[in-house]
């Protein structure tokens, strides 16, 4: 039996959706684990030291994953190029939020490096988006990249 060939944008996707669920995994795990720690953390302005170290290696694997999507969405044609920039965006920006802040926040702050896929989305879906992002977070309350990206999608 033959396997039906996957294409590159939905292996860019899947490895996109595991570099996350990677991040969110060590997250979970740069929780403190004493009241040591905690105590040790409170004295430190730059806070978790381990959180810090997630988020930093994450910022390139993140950003590398994004530009390989859209390599491989910028030879898609229009329709399929919507469909799955839609799919990669639900993940990297409707996930179910943590209950702990500073993984939500750190995923939040992530959100701005899926600008470069608005440009891959059709008027109304974009603007569809931009709707359902500003519900999401109000744009009052995002965070500066948070804005840059509603902004691209509100835009026809």
């Amino acid at each position: 039996m033959e396997e039906t060939p996957v294409s590159p944008a939905v292996q860019a996707i899947q490895a996109l959706k595991d570099s996350y669920e990677a991040f969110v995994q060590k997250l979970e795990r740069s929780k403190t684990s004493s009241v040591g720690e905690v105590v040790g953390f409170l004295f430190r302005s730059q806070g978790n030291p381990k959180v810090n170290y997630a988020v930093s290696e994450f910022d390139p694997i993140v950003t590398e994953r994004v530009a390989a999507l859209a390599d491989c969405l910028a030879g898609c044609p229009m329709e399929e190029a919507n469909t799955v920039t839609l799919q990669a965006l639900e993940h990297m920006l409707f996930y179910p939020i943590p209950k702990d802040s500073s993984i939500a926040f750190s995923l939040a702050a992530f959100e701005g490096k899926a600008l470069p896929l608005v440009s891959f989305l059709t008027p109304d879906v974009r603007q569809e988006l931009a709707r359902r992002y500003a519900r999401r977070t109000q744009p009052k309350q995002m965070l500066p990249n948070q804005k840059k990206l509603w902004t691209a999608l509100s835009h026809r």
